[in-house]
């Protein structure tokens, strides 16, 4: 799985060998010019005389199964569509004559009853005899009002269209016909959106599943964000849908569809949403993620992040069996956890799949949702199709011992499985360890989760967003560690100190231990440095956070073994030049530690914001999939990097000069890296490490 914000995607829950870049659509030349979206039907309009209309609106959507082994969940599948359809909620209503004139708008209400504009009044048509349309498109322009406890808080709008494709903006729409004599009501009309493609080739009920998470998501957050102002998510958004259709084609129009992964994703430049409806036509083997509630608020996390805070993730694979760079852990477990938050809320999850709870307590579990989850295909009694797979693990278990993975290729491969005494913070490293440390901590849901009072969604939220988290334009480089910081002290330390400071350094924890809480420090010696952290003092003495030590590591033997490993063989520093005036010119002098390490060489890069890591190997050869199967070391510079030091052989000192010549109104961030390429480092290797200026003066964080 891969994320590139360079090409402006960004893309989640993308199920094995697909790699999250922008890709390509086959069916280019049947569209010579874009269309617009129809406009909304808004207009309230009077008869002189007339009738009404009374009816329903609902949908279908695929069912959860749960695979059981004795009496343990080792994974879930899509399955049979639910018993009982769900209404669908304040979607846009149309009515039109025979003559394909528009006579009425108006909005389904929380029951999915047909409703004039106001939510409340009837729906009325003229009182003329004739043949009626009546269609609830998937598209809704309604206010969630503030809750009861906070009168004074901003309304939120939910504005959301699900849309064919980007040529046609064709908004998802299910119809039926009525006749009226013109004098009476016409009663009981059913608009009905199906699961299977024997009630319905186009699915429709997948546009509507798509329409109701994200409501169901915007309620969520509006209710359990207390005064603060969620408005940032009223503008609207575009979501694109379509049964059998790989979104991935759109960005490459003359590739070869077979060949390209297939996921969905959120494009930030466009801040518009894209869902998998499969490809190539194939909807029961193949990736789908419209009946994914799990998957399409993951991707909604993304949009919420680049909305109201700020996203920086800088893209990259992303399986959860490796440590990574920690923007992409963040944007990931960020949204991995909205998900999960919103999911494991009674109110929410009635909303979205009344079935499941009830299925978890009858096969003896919680009846709350606390569960990763992503499919492949689904089973079908009726259909007779039994391709139904996929993948999960759940967030209540120790970080020591997670679930593995149920499918090729990871199959038995731990998710994110985290050592707590020997690899402390590296859990800020990993996509899941950030997911289920973070649902532990707003949950007291059994397993490992908090068993003191739940830190409050609120709290989250507000360590996330622009205005006191870390959205804000300051944190130019962002990490899990940045915001479970902002989240303690907004807890205040000294309830962190009392509730959850153990609890988050225990040894099933998920390793996201904080800097402040003193886990990296002792004797005079620290260890690890937090991502991103400013260097902001020029001094002659010593530095008051201690004498730095880096601990190289051999690279990650998962993926190939390409994985410099970002914990331990690589310091990160944000540099503002403007913090630091006259600094022409960065040193780092290292000195080994111990006799039984590695003797081990180390590189100096300086890297712009938006950066994407520059890796130390060059694939050599690729498979037709796009996975890279041979790989060469390379000590290379990207464009990425604007200053470096990657001289070979063991040299005491790196330097980078003429740091003057830069933007100086710009940050940037030092890269210290020990260069591990093919190389065997010892576990026992400690470097200690000293960052002066031109002058001698000591850079201190």
């Amino acid at each position: 799985m891969r994320i590139v914000l360079k090409l402006q995607t960004i893309c989640g829950l993308i199920l094995l060998s697909t790699a999250c870049s922008p890709l390509k659509n086959s069916q280019y030349h049947q569209y010579s010019t874009l269309v617009a979206e129809a406009p909304e039907c808004l207009q309230n309009y009077t008869h002189t005389t007339s009738t009404t209309i009374s009816g329903t609106a609902t949908f279908f959507k695929r069912g959860i199964n749960l695979v059981m082994q004795s009496t343990e969940l080792k994974n879930m599948t899509l399955g049979d569509p639910i018993v009982d359809p769900l209404p669908i909620r304040y979607a846009e209503v149309a009515v039109y004559n025979s003559k394909n004139e528009l006579v009425q708008c108006g909005i389904t209400n929380d029951t999915g009853h047909l409703k004039g504009l106001d939510g409340v009044s009837d729906l009325t048509i003229p009182a003329v005899a004739d043949y009626y349309s009546i269609r609830v498109l998937a598209r809704m322009n309604i206010d969630i009002a503030a809750p009861l406890a906070f009168p004074a808080k901003p309304t939120l709008t939910a504005h959301v269209a699900i849309k064919q494709d980007i040529y046609t903006n064709e908004v998802h729409y299910i119809k039926t016909s009525i006749y009226s004599n013109g004098v009476d009501a016409v009663n009981n009309a059913s608009l009905v959106a199906y699961a299977r493609q024997t009630d319905s080739m186009k699915v429709e009920g997948g546009a509507f599943n798509i329409l109701n998470s994200i409501f169901t998501a915007y309620e969520y957050i509006q209710n359990n964000t207390s005064a603060v102002d969620t408005t940032c998510l009223s503008p609207k958004l575009n979501v694109y849908w379509k049964l059998g259709f790989n979104p991935f084609q759109y960005s490459d129009p003359t590739g070869d569809p077979s060949s390209i992964g297939n996921g969905s994703y959120y494009n930030k430049s466009e801040e518009n949403l894209y869902i998998t409806g499969g490809r190539l036509g194939d909807i029961s083997i193949d990736v789908t993620n419209h009946f994914d509630d799990y998957v399409i608020i993951h991707e909604l996390g993304h949009h919420i992040e680049n909305k109201c805070g700020q996203l920086l993730s800088p893209g990259g694979f992303h399986y959860m069996i490796a440590r990574v760079d920690p923007r992409l852990a963040w944007a990931e477990g960020w949204s991995n956890f909205l998900a999960a938050q919103v999911m494991y809320d009674t109110t929410s999850i009635a909303k979205i799949n009344p079935e499941i709870g009830p299925k978890l307590s009858a096969a003896g579990f919680s009846n709350r949702w606390t569960y990763f989850f992503g499919s492949r295909g689904f089973s079908d009694s009726v259909q007779n199709v039994g391709n139904g797979t996929g993948f999960m693990f759940d967030l209540k278990k120790a970080g020591n011992n997670p679930d593995t993975w149920q499918i090729p290729p990871f199959q038995g491969m731990n998710f994110d499985k985290v050592d707590p005494p020997r690899y402390p913070g590296e859990g800020h490293f990993r996509e899941g360890a950030i997911t289920r440390g973070l649902f532990k901590l707003a949950n007291n849901c059994g397993g490992t989760c908090t068993t003191s009072t739940p830190i409050a969604f609120t709290n989250f939220w507000m360590s996330m967003d622009k205005i006191t988290g870390i959205g804000q334009a300051t944190f130019p480089f962002k990490s899990s560690h940045s915001f479970m910081e902002r989240l303690k002290t907004l807890v205040t330390p000294a309830t962190w100190n009392a509730n959850y400071r153990a609890f988050n350094q225990t040894n099933t924890s998920e390793a996201l231990h904080l800097f402040s809480d003193g886990i990296y420090t002792s004797g005079g010696i620290s260890r690890w440095i937090p991502y991103g952290t400013y260097l902001t003092t020029l001094t002659g003495g010593a530095c008051s956070t201690g004498q730095m030590y880096i601990e190289p590591r051999s690279d990650d033997p998962v993926l190939t073994g390409t994985n410099s490993d970002q914990r331990y063989s690589n310091h990160f520093y944000t540099l503002d030049l403007s913090a630091l005036p006259g600094v022409d010119e960065i040193n780092v002098t290292f000195a080994k530690q111990n006799v039984n390490g590695t003797t081990t060489e180390f590189d100096l890069l300086l890297l712009q914001e938006d950066y994407f890591y520059n890796g130390d190997y060059f694939c050599q050869t690729y498979t037709s999939d796009g996975q890279c199967s041979v790989t060469v070391p390379t000590r290379t510079t990207s464009t990425d990097v604007v200053r470096s030091d990657r001289r070979a052989g063991a040299l005491a000192t790196k330097t980078i000069r003429n740091l003057q010549a830069l933007d100086l109104t710009k940050r940037y961030i030092l890269n210290i890296r020990a260069y591990t390429a093919n190389r065997t480092i010892a576990t026992v290797t400690d470097y200690s490490y000293n960052i002066t200026n031109q002058a001698g003066l000591n850079l201190c964080p």
